[in-house]
């Protein structure tokens, strides 16, 4: 059981780890658009894509990590090691 608590927390921290570090990125991109009321459209159509396109791959990320907690409980990493 201890096994897979210390496989829980190395999951569970490193999607924490790289969604802090598109979370910093992602209000760095978006910090522009809070500056500027009206400014270039496109300019603004673009980072609200690349934003867009970061929500994203959080979202797949935090996906991910449900998936693999559910592994983890499962036992499938214990049943593989069988054959």
């Amino acid at each position: 059981m201890r096994n897979t608590t210390k496989k829980k927390w190395g999951t569970i921290l490193s999607a924490a780890v790289i969604i802090a570090v598109l979370g910093i990125y992602l209000a760095v991109l978006l910090l522009p658009i809070l500056g500027e009321t009206l400014g270039d459209t496109v300019l603004l159509a673009l980072l609200i894509l690349y934003s867009l396109i970061l929500i994203a791959v959080i979202v797949g990320v935090l996906a991910a990590l449900r998936q693999r907690l559910r592994e983890i409980e499962g036992g499938e990493e214990d049943d593989a090691k069988k054959y």
